[in-house]
């Protein structure tokens, strides 16, 4: 399905109201809104979470997605290589996955709400469940470093204020107590 460089960094504890009227303001658009639903896999000797990267088939708004996510570089921004493509059924792929020896790691079911603006993608994140306690955050995607910077500029929001994290890195900041 696609092969793309992911770079990304996070807001968090964001005014969802005022920065959707400000990216609608700039001209943005929102695209969709929207629950998601996903199982992170691994394989037995944890190697795929000890090196940063992802393998995660999730249950979209437009159908089921496996992508498999290798960390680049965590500096100004998360970059990752991405690879994904559309699965016909979840719990098929699933038990193809155990059956090859990936296990079970953590399940997500979030509310996404994605916009776009200058080509670029920001997206409103809130999960449920034992996440729930994670205030929703603004993720913003663009497609070089470069255009990244220029749009958090726009947006108003200081570069000290975003993260280069995974989701793994917003638990641990928000690790209950």
């Amino acid at each position: 399905m696609a092969s793309i460089k992911e770079i990304e960094v996070k807001v968090l504890e964001v005014d969802r109201a005022s920065l959707e009227q400000k990216i609608l303001d700039l001209g943005g658009h929102k695209e969709f809104e929207s629950e998601f639903f996903a199982i992170l896999f691994d394989d037995a000797d944890g190697s795929i979470q000890a090196a940063g990267n992802l393998l995660r088939l999730r249950k979209e708004q437009d159908g089921v997605k496996l992508t498999y996510k290798q960390t680049v570089s965590t500096g100004l921004a998360k970059i990752m290589d991405e690879h994904e493509t559309a699965v016909d059924d979840f719990e098929v792929m699933r038990q193809i996955l155990a059956s090859l020896g990936y296990r079970e790691g953590l399940s997500l079911r979030k509310n996404r709400a994605q916009f776009s603006l200058d080509g670029q993608h920001l997206v409103f994140d809130k999960y449920f469940d034992e996440l729930e306690h994670i205030p929703e955050f603004l993720e913003i995607e663009a497609q070089s470093e470069e255009a990244l910077l220029a749009l958090i500029k726009r947006l108003g929001i200081e570069r000290e204020q975003t993260r280069p994290w995974n989701t793994r890195d917003l638990m641990q900041h928000y690790q209950k107590k």
